[in-house]
């Protein structure tokens, strides 16, 4: 039987980690809603999961369909949809029963002293440079609403990395990550500004919800503390994490350090 989408189908390239009959799970980039405000939206989540004929729960009726939980379009991370209207009423009563556990890294600034709530238990935390970061678990998957009730203003600049869910069921208990939960790094980059590998090395991590002290080489201080670290090897930039020492970028050596997917 056909259905119709009561919004756009688009052709966005989007990250699935999971996909079943019930429901899918997608890794949703920053910079972009999950759902459509109007019907008239396109470039969303659901606009691109409605993609390779996939059918989505109350897809006919509805803007959102099989949206159970909403992620800030400036987040990023892990997005569970419905595909069927008896799931989603089933994921729904989950999470309003707070019986889903969200775990996220979230970078903020070190002024902000957030909330404690019973919405969130804090695993770790670790200040860098000009940035803060915490590891969370949360049985809200909305992060307008941690930003509220957590950071107690729902504007409050903050980068939220949803990188794993627990999804308990009946018949199946279902753990979706994109990383691995590990004590946050005490990480110092040595990079000279212009580099193009320096700075796809720090959009890597920060993409990952991770932090760094950044060693600019543009003093003799500086540079003398890089050439002891990384001995008779050569390039940039020279990363000391947690007392190792590695040079370049190597990012299955990163995610392999970070316990990343």
């Amino acid at each position: 039987m056909d259905k119709t989408p009561k919004i756009a189908v688009a052709p966005i390239p989007l990250d699935v980690w999971y996909e079943g009959a019930d429901f899918v799970v997608a890794d949703k980039p920053p910079g972009m809603a999950v759902h459509p405000e109007t019907p008239e939206d396109r470039h969303t989540l659901v606009n691109g999961l409605l993609q390779s004929n996939r059918w989505l729960a109350e897809m006919e009726t509805s803007h959102a369909p099989g949206v159970i939980y909403r992620l800030a379009p400036e987040d990023r991370g892990l997005v569970v949809v419905a595909k069927k209207d008896e799931t989603v009423d089933a994921l729904r009563t989950l999470y309003e029963d707070h019986a889903v556990t969200f775990s996220y890294r979230v970078r903020l600034s070190p002024t902000v002293v957030p909330a404690t709530t019973p919405l969130v238990t804090v695993h770790d935390h670790q200040g860098y440079d000009d940035i803060a970061v915490w590891d969370i678990d949360s049985p809200v998957g909305d992060t307008v609403r941690l930003r509220q009730e957590w950071l107690n203003d729902a504007s409050a600049q903050a980068a939220f990395v949803l990188y794993a869910i627990d999804i308990p069921g009946p018949a199946k208990h279902l753990q979706v990550r994109i990383g691995e939960r590990r004590w946050l790094p005490a990480l110092d980059l040595y990079t000279i500004p212009p580099c193009s590998i320096c700075n796809g090395t720090k959009v890597f991590l920060s993409f990952n919800g991770f932090g760094y002290r950044d060693h600019s080489l543009d003093n003799e201080a500086a540079i003398a503390e890089m050439r002891r670290l990384r001995g008779v090897e050569r390039g940039i930039p020279v990363i000391l994490m947690d007392g190792v020492v590695s040079v370049g970028f190597d990012r299955q050596r990163l995610k392999q350090a970070l316990r990343l997917h």
